[in-house]
């Protein structure tokens, strides 16, 4: 079980206990390990057989580590099985939408009977929501927004849960089978799809037993709910939430040829198969095989399948049928940027802010993930809740990150602020202390329900300052959770070619923003971009390959990246002005 499933359980608790009107020493105590969990920079399910480590753990009393214990070891926890008994249905699921708390949600769910986001959505747009306490017609119509964006996201899950839950299964199996020789994600989570409905997986074995085995243990596997399916070589199981899994065993030989074939899109796939039977061959989903002879063909890796067919090799995110095998075919790719590209990560933040974690050891770990170059970004003074930097404290800040770095011999440092844009446009500190630092980034962070005039303006007003590097996180989406703001991008996309400001790809998961569909349009309209963890602890400098995935999803090159360059490439495109940054990239080729 991962820290993030071990998380979610004790927050779930919090929310419940709230909900319930508990104690609320009892409530920050289940919260605050919920937070510390989530934090960890190494899986908590490791200390269980050592509770004196437990206890080690900052707000681990007997009765967390107790419950920490019971979680790991049995896969549930009698406490949040008992508050779900005695909670109403719908109150975990409507405590997620921005506007409900955990006492608003109780109520409706008691008072209303509201017990899905269908029935909430009903229920404000009948008016009888906005008869609860404290819930106005604006706010209610906020409300509305957010649940529509999860009624329309349905059963799917953000592209980070379904990693864990797939790295999950691939250790229990590898685990449970030692005669597995490889394993794989396979589908959307491989394409790296922000949405996913299935996680999909490849496996090779040597021998008919082996592949027993691996349909015997993937059916019995501790997160299997309703097994759907299964044969000698392929399974399909639906977990406790309705997720679906599935499973293809194949032969080594055979592996790279039913990767390619269970990881691209429908469409995608389809016109692999008419390429590979006017080359004499057939792609399934047991891999690639000789269409006279029907022997298999060995092609142990993918590059072997994409040279059999005479194509250039397409990314796995980009196997979506939009263009990319028509160039693949033509031997015209583009050279599309790569997680090895990334030299340095322009957003993160420290307890400076509201980072969890001091800014040495921020730093230590950026350049442990091999980054050659880090700005320090905390937050500005109208972002209150995050601890937010006056310009005294931000020249403090400033002294520590360049005192740092003159110290550092391997990793360069950047004096930054991920500044907030004021719901007028206007910034959150002056001319004078933004020419000071080194980079700039900028973010909405409230007045979130601005008409799209207003929030387009809002935006491209930021933009328009001679000292605002990038924009950051464009739509303040949070999947599963939070709508984006009402925003014409395309409008937003020209202004940034025309002011020469950077557009941020957020690699967080739980972002990440600007989504695939939005990065393309911005390729086409000549956007260059900044591709950034926004780190608020250390292990999030892991997130880079989700911000990474979406890059190539919208076919960003190499060359349109700032954080690709090197560091004093980077100095020399900061300190250009704005108006010249643009042609500097273009020059580079």
């Amino acid at each position: 079980m991962n820290n993030n499933s071990i998380s979610k359980a004790f927050a779930d608790v919090a929310i419940l206990m709230q909900a319930k009107g508990e104690n609320v020493f009892k409530v920050r105590a289940y919260s605050r390990a919920s937070d510390v969990i989530r934090s960890l920079p190494y899986p908590v399910s490791e200390l269980v057989e050592e509770p004196d480590r437990l206890r080690e753990i900052p707000g681990f009393g007997e009765a967390i580590v107790g419950k920490v214990q019971e979680l790991v070891q049995t896969g549930q926890l009698e406490l949040l099985e008992s508050l779900l008994e005695e909670m109403p249905d719908g109150v975990l699921d409507l405590v997620q939408i921005p506007g409900i708390g955990p006492a608003t949600a109780f109520s409706a769910a008691r008072e209303l009977g509201i017990g899905s986001f269908k029935d909430l959505a009903n229920s404000i747009e009948s008016g009888l929501f906005q008869s609860l306490p404290r819930i106005t017609k604006k706010n209610s119509l906020s409300i509305l927004r957010h649940v529509k964006m999860r009624i329309e996201q349905g059963a799917r899950i953000g592209i980070g849960r379904a990693q864990d839950y797939a790295t999950d299964v691939i250790t229990e199996l590898e685990l449970r089978c030692p005669g597995i020789v490889r394993i794989m994600v396979a589908g959307s989570v491989r394409r790296g799809a922000e949405l996913v409905n299935s996680i999909d997986f490849i496996c090779a074995v040597d021998d008919e037993v082996d592949m027993r085995t691996v349909i015997d243990a993937f059916t019995t596997l501790s997160n299997t709910y309703t097994v759907q399916s299964h044969d000698y070589s392929s399974a399909k199981f639906l977990d406790k939430n309705g997720l679906e899994f599935s499973i293809k065993v194949v032969r080594p030989e055979s592996f790279g040829g039913a990767l390619v074939h269970a990881t691209g899109s429908i469409a995608h796939v389809e016109k692999l198969k008419e390429i590979a039977a006017d080359l004499g061959s057939i792609l399934s989903p047991d891999g690639l095989f000789d269409l006279e002879s029907g022997s298999a063909i060995d092609v142990r890796d993918e590059q072997n399948v994409f040279e059999c067919l005479g194509l250039n090799f397409v990314p796995p995110e980009m196997r979506e049928d939009t263009g990319e095998l028509e160039r693949a075919v033509e031997h015209d790719f583009p050279s599309i940027i790569s997680l090895n590209d990334i030299r340095g990560d322009l957003h993160c933040h420290t307890d400076w802010s509201d980072g969890r974690f001091p800014m040495d050891e921020m730093v230590e770990a950026a350049q442990s993930r091999g980054l050659e170059y880090l700005a320090i970004t905390d937050h500005s003074p109208s972002a209150t809740v995050a601890n937010g930097l006056s310009p005294d404290r931000l020249n403090l800040h400033n002294h520590t990150v360049r005192t740092m770095g003159s110290a550092s011999t391997g990793i360069d440092l950047l004096t930054g602020t991920e500044m907030d844009i004021k719901p007028d446009g206007s910034l959150d500190y002056s001319d004078e202390v933004l020419s000071d630092l080194d980079i700039v980034i900028a973010s909405i962070h409230s007045a979130m329900d601005q008409d799209q005039a207003i929030m387009t303006n809002r935006v491209i007003s930021a933009m328009q300052s001679p000292h605002v590097d990038v924009i950051c996180h464009l739509t303040a989406r949070l999947l599963e959770r939070r709508a984006p703001v009402m925003m014409d991008v395309e409008s937003v996309f020209e202004a940034a070619v025309l002011t020469g400001t950077v557009m941020e790809i957020n690699c967080s998961p739980d972002r990440l923003d600007l989504k695939a569909d939005h990065v393309r349009r911005a390729v086409e309209l000549g956007v260059i971009f900044a591709i950034n963890t926004d780190s608020h602890r250390t292990h999030q400098f892991d997130n880079l390959r989700f911000g990474v995935q979406t890059a190539i999803r919208g076919w960003v090159e190499k060359k349109q990246v700032v954080n690709a360059l090197t560091f004093h490439e980077l100095r020399r495109f900061l300190n250009l002005p704005k108006s010249d940054r643009y042609e500097f990239m273009k020059s580079r080729g």
